[in-house]
């Protein structure tokens, strides 16, 4: 994983397992991987991942049980609203992106051309 310097790291950890639990790497209920193991697969400090699962457990996407680990949540209400979240915030991100060079009323029309192009690469 490479890290940009413009976020703490441990943000971009979270947002990485964050990443991981909803492509269904770490499924609902499912245990995610230690502190000390996924220190040493993203080469960072135990003290960032540990930095990064306490945030995701802060927006109840992680519940860590006592002696056991950390598990992602079985509450599929709590995912969902996560998706959802994230969805609105890269779409805000690409508008406060586009709207640079093109009008507002233009964007519609210039997501169904992207949505056009990225299906015809698509097998």
């Amino acid at each position: 994983m490479e890290f940009s310097s413009n976020q703490p790291i441990y943000l971009q950890v979270a947002t990485w397992l964050e990443q991981q639990i909803m492509e269904g790497t770490y499924q609902a209920g499912r245990k995610i991987p230690g502190v000390r193991d996924l220190a040493v697969t993203l080469i960072v400090s135990t003290r960032t991942v540990q930095n990064a699962i306490n945030q995701l457990v802060e927006n109840g996407l992680v519940v860590t049980k006592r002696g056991q680990g950390n598990f992602v949540t079985e509450d599929p209400t709590k995912i969902s609203i996560i998706k959802t979240d994230k969805k609105i915030d890269m779409t805000k991100q690409y508008i406060d992106n586009v709207i640079h060079v093109a009008q507002v009323n233009e964007i519609p029309e210039l997501v169904a051309h992207a949505i056009a192009k990225y299906e015809e690469t698509q097998p």
